[in-house]
């Protein structure tokens, strides 16, 4: 499909304003995408007059900037940087719970009681007066990080257990990775790469992320037929990728 040379455009409706890159293309209808900055990128069709292209977008302005404040919304909170303090939340398993430090205890570990996710420190982390917040902060970090990471070996296991025989496929190599856009990858050795921080995500996510990437060891592709044998093991597999879009940003140790 030919695309024809970008260009930068601005609109206002009298209240707000609008700048946005405009591109042309063999398409029937006007496409308006944001981007996660807030970005606005517009297609249109070749026949279809600029001024045309400017009225349709000045109707779409409050939609626009109603998209951009959320936006900015979550970027600006997935840019804080966790304090590692008493009263943080963090996500596990898709349900939210507060952190609280245990000082002083025999061992470093982790558990859950009620709503909170309990980090027990040893008394020389806890109380040693040389050993300053940052430093104890990267210690409770690597404790939930090493505790994440052991759980999602775990979860992983039982899961492609279950679902690669459905799929009629096996991995050769599950590798566990960190990385802040990517949930999973396939090669096309038939090796498979999951991000741990899925651990956060709702179970029925995890399940999606694992069916998506043995799918693709059948079919090396978004095409029609991967996305059906996709939605033959995960008929709901949508809500679970707006689930992905709407808290991916909140998936950060």
């Amino acid at each position: 499909m030919g695309v024809s040379h970008i260009i930068i455009e601005d609109v206002t409706d009298g209240k707000n304003s609008v700048q946005y890159t405009l591109s042309r293309s063999k398409r029937k209808t006007v496409g308006i995408k944001l981007n996660e900055k807030g970005e606005v990128s517009v297609s249109a069709p070749l026949g279809l007059s600029g001024k045309q292209v400017r009225e349709i977008i000045i109707k779409k302005i409050p939609w626009i900037v109603k998209k951009q404040e959320e936006l900015k919304r979550k970027y600006n909170e997935s840019g804080e940087q966790k304090k590692f303090i008493d009263g943080e939340a963090f996500l596990y398993l898709g349900k939210e719970y507060t952190l609280k430090i245990q000082r002083g205890s025999a061992s470093e570990n982790v558990a859950f009681c009620d709503n909170d996710i309990v980090v027990s420190i040893t008394g020389d982390t806890a109380e040693n007066e040389n050993i300053d917040e940052e430093e104890r902060a990267k210690t409770i970090k690597k404790i939930l990080r090493g505790f994440y990471i052991n759980r999602f070996l775990e979860v992983i296991k039982d899961r492609i257990d279950n679902y690669a025989p459905k799929i009629g496929v096996y991995p050769k190599k599950v590798t566990i990775r960190e990385q802040k856009t990517r949930w999973g990858s396939c090669s096309s050795k038939g090796n498979i790469s999951l991000n741990w921080k899925l651990i956060m995500a709702p179970s029925k996510v995890i399940d999606y992320v694992i069916v998506h990437e043995l799918c693709h060891m059948r079919e090396m592709n978004h095409s029609k037929n991967f996305w059906n044998i996709v939605s033959e093991v995960c008929p709901d597999f949508k809500e679970s990728q707006k689930w992905l879009k709407d808290n991916g940003h909140r998936m950060t140790i």
